[in-house]
C-alpha cells in the first residue's frame, strides 16, 4: 500500500544518459536466438513501463484508504492495525518470496503477485467488517511481497548483462518520478470516484493489477532451470535461497545497517500515511476529493526530491553524510508539521518539504543497497531489506494508532519526527567504510 510514482520521456532520457553502452539493434532483433539479449534502451523502456503500470494500479487508494476504513466504522487504532497486518505478513513472506523470484524467475514472481493483489483489492471492495479487512490486507500483503524486489532485481541484472556502466541512483530516481506521476494521476481519479462511492477505488485498483500482470510479461529473462525440476527440487532451491539470504543479510554489516535505517524510517512514516488524509479532510472541512489534490501536492514534492537525487554529482563515500542530512530534514519537517497541524496550509508546506527530502533519500539509499549485494541473490537481499523495514512499519503502526487515539495526530507527528533522527547513526557508521570512484 506504500508506493511512490513518476513520468516518461524525461525519465527515459535521464536513464539512457547514465549508460555508456553503444546503440544496438531493435527489440525484435535483440530478442532472437535461444537466449536473446535485450538492448539497454529496451530494458529501460520495459523497466519503466512495468513500474508505471504497477504504480497506476496502487494509486487509486492514494488518499482514500484511511477514509474508506473510517467510513466503515473503524477507529484510528483499528485502521492502523489493518495496515499492521500488511506489514506483519510482509515480514513473514518477504524473504521466501524474494527467494522464489531468485530461484524460479522474477517475471513469474511479479505476475503471481499482481494476481494476488487483484484478489485482495476485490475482497476489499466487497467487505464491510473488520475481520474481512484483515483477510483482504493479508492477501494483498502476500501479493506485494511477490512483487517486492522482483522488478528492480530484473532491471539491475538485465542492465548489468547488457553492459550498463556506472551507479544506478539516477535510474532509481527516474523510476521514483515515473511512479509518483502515475500515483498522483490515479490518486486524483480515486479521490473523485470515492466522492461518489468510497468503495469504487478498490475496483479500479483490482482492474489495474490485472493489467499490471499483463505488463509483467515484458520482463524477458533467461530461463532459471525451473522447467526441468520437480516440485521437491524447486522447494529445495527456494529453501536454500532463503537460508543463504538470511545469513548474508544478518552477516554483512552494511546490509544490516542500511536495512535498520529503512525500518526506523518506515516505522515513523507508516502511521503518517494513514493520518494526513484524515487531518487535511477535517482541517479543510471539504469532501473526499480534497485528499486527491493534497496527495498531488505531496507527490510533486517527492518528484522534485527525486529529480535532485538524479542530478547529484558526489563521491559515493559522501553518501552517509548526504543521507544523514536528508533524514534530519525529514524529521525536522514532520516535527514542524505536528506543531502546525491546526493550520492546514502551513502544515502542507512542511509536508511538501518532507516529501522532497524523502524523494531524494529513497533512490540514493536503494542504489547504495543494490551495490552491496551479489547479483545472484539480489531479489532475496532486497526482500530482506523489505522484511526488516516492514517489521519497523508494523511496530510503528500499532504504537502510532494507540498514541493517536490517546493524544491526537499532531502529537504523534512530533514524536515521529524526533524518532526519525535515530536512523542517522546507521548511515554515519558506514562513512569510513568505502571509497568509490565518482558517481553520477
Amino acid at each position: 500500500m506504500h508506493l511512490s510514482i513518476r513520468g516518461t520521456g524525461l525519465g527515459l532520457a535521464g536513464a539512457l544518459a547514465l549508460t555508456e553502452a553503444p546503440p544496438v539493434a531493435e527489440d525484435r532483433q535483440a530478442m532472437e536466438g535461444p537466449f536473446p539479449q535485450l538492448s539497454t534502451h529496451s530494458i529501460v523502456r520495459r523497466y519503466y513501463g512495468v513500474w508505471l503500470a504497477y504504480s497506476l494500479a496502487g494509486g487509486f487508494l492514494g488518499g482514500v484508504y484511511p477514509l474508506f476504513l473510517r467510513a466503515r466504522g473503524l477507529n484510528q487504532f483499528e485502521i492502523n492495525s489493518v495496515l499492521a497486518v500488511y506489514f506483519a505478513v510482509a515480514f513473514l513472506f518477504d524473504v521466501p518470496t524474494g527467494a522464489f523470484a531468485d530461484a524460479l524467475g522474477r517475471r513469474r514472481s511479479f505476475i503471481v503477485g499482481c494476481l494476488l493483489r487483484c484478489l485482495g483489492f476485490g475482497l476489499y471492495f466487497l467487505s464491510h467488517t473488520y475481520v474481512l479487512f484483515l483477510i483482504a490486507e493479508a492477501i494483498d500483503a502476500v501479493g506485494t511481497t511477490f512483487c517486492n524486489g522482483a522488478v528492480d532485481a530484473w532491471g539491475v541484472d538485465a542492465l548489468d548483462e547488457a553492459g550498463f556502466q556506472g551507479t544506478k541512483h539516477g535510474l532509481f530516481s527516474r523510476i521514483s518520478q515515473l511512479s509518483s506521476l502515475g500515483f498522483m494521476a490515479t490518486a486524483l481519479i480515486g479521490a473523485f470516484v470515492g466522492s461518489v462511492d468510497i468503495a469504487w477505488p478498490w475496483l479500479f485498483g483490482a482492474t489495474g493489477f490485472l493489467l499490471s500482470a499483463l505488463a509483467g510479461t515484458l520482463l524477458h529473462e533467461r530461463p532459471r532451470g525451473a522447467a526441468g525440476r520437480d516440485h521437491r527440487a524447486m522447494r529445495a532451491a527456494v529453501r536454500a535461497q532463503i537460508g543463504s539470504g538470511l545469513r548474508q543479510g544478518f552477516a554483512i554489516r552494511s546490509i544490516r545497517l542500511l536495512s535498520l535505517a529503512e525500518a526506523i524510517t518506515l516505522g515513523l512514516m507508516a502511521p503518517y500515511w494513514l493520518q494526513w488524509p484524515l487531518l487535511f479532510k477535517d482541517g479543510y472541512g471539504a469532501g473526499v476529493w480534497v485528499v486527491g489534490w493534497v496527495f498531488c501536492v505531496l507527490g510533486f514534492g517527492k518528484m522534485l526530491g527525486a529529480e535532485a537525487a538524479a542530478r547529484i554529482l558526489a563521491l559515493t563515500s559522501a553518501r552517509p553524510r548526504l543521507l544523514s542530512g536528508l533524514t534530519v530534514g525529514t524529521g525536522l519537517t514532520l516535527l514542524g508539521a505536528g506543531f502546525l497541524a491546526g493550520r492546514p496550509n502551513q502544515a502542507l508546506v512542511l509536508l511538501f518539504l518532507m516529501n522532497a527530502f524523502q524523494g531524494a533519500r529513497e533512490p540514493l539509499a536503494l542504489a547504495w543497497f543494490n551495490e552491496e549485494v551479489p547479483a545472484e541473490a539480489r531479489a532475496t537481499m532486497l526482500s530482506f531489506r523489505g522484511m526488516v523495514a516492514t517489521a519497523g512499519g508494523a511496530i510503528g503502526l500499532l504504537l502510532g494508532g494507540y498514541v493517536t487515539d490517546l493524544w491526537g495526530i499532531p502529537f504523534t507527528w512530533k514524536v515521529a519526527g524526533a524518532i526519525c533522527f535515530l536512523a542517522v547513526p546507521c548511515y554515519l557508521a558506514l562513512r569510513h567504510r568505502s571509497h568509490f570512484p565518482l558517481a553520477v
